[in-house]
């Protein structure tokens, strides 16, 4: 992934906001995700589950952005979140291979859950504070490479988000609707892991001598 790398002033004044969005996130994917993960096991929605444990594997990820910033967003650091990004990548795509082996057999086992208020509650809060993250970290027109990775996933998840309210409403009227949305999702969050793994060429800041160099 090739992108040009900001000037040190342009990179100084976004970076306190963009550290504290990178904090609100980890603490939003972590009760979001737990939450979801909760209610979805418990209520036996493969969607609600599914965007559970796609929230919290952002965690890490939001986490090592925060460390990024907080390294001045040089070479500091970029070894891990390479790592990072790699094995985020790995886990998206064994997660993806797992909710659509659940939704295929809840289809030919013909088991849906009952579409309930509390359901349609946490999907529609889910979208809400998604879509509200990433128009907060929508920053600059040409932002720094990890900043603009990290706004790009939560793009993804307001997508994701969005697909979980469609889901939950259809579920309403048909049966089907919980596994079928959960193997949209699946497809969803497999290429979200593909796009984190072509994501660990990220490039050095200035060959190391470059703004925020470590």
């Amino acid at each position: 992934m090739t992108m040009t790398t900001p000037t040190p002033e342009a990179l100084s004044q976004g970076q306190p906001q963009a550290a504290r969005l990178a904090l609100f996130a980890t603490a939003l994917f972590l009760l979001l995700g737990s939450a979801s993960l909760w209610l979805g096991i418990g209520e036996g929605a493969i969607m609600l589950w599914g965007f559970g444990a796609v929230s919290l594997l952002q965690v890490p990820l939001s986490l090592v952005v925060a460390g990024r910033l907080r390294d001045g967003l040089g070479n500091k650091g970029l070894d891990r979140e390479r790592r990072t990004l790699r094995i985020s990548g790995h886990l998206l795509r064994f997660l993806a291979l797992g909710i659509v082996l659940a939704s295929a057999a809840a289809l030919f086992g013909q088991r849906s859950p009952e579409t309930t208020t509390t359901l349609l509650g946490v999907a529609i809060f889910a979208v809400v504070l998604c879509l509200s993250l990433w128009l907060a970290k929508r920053g600059p027109t040409d932002p720094h490479p990890t900043l603009a990775l990290d706004a790009a996933r939560a793009r993804a998840m307001a997508e994701m988000a969005a697909i979980l309210v469609a889901g939950v409403i259809l579920g309403r009227w048909f049966p089907w609707a919980d596994a079928i949305t959960g193997i949209i999702l699946a497809l969803r969050i497999f290429f979200e892991g593909r796009t984190l793994m072509q994501a660990t060429t990220i490039q050095a800041a200035c060959g190391g001598c470059g703004s925020g160099c470590g």
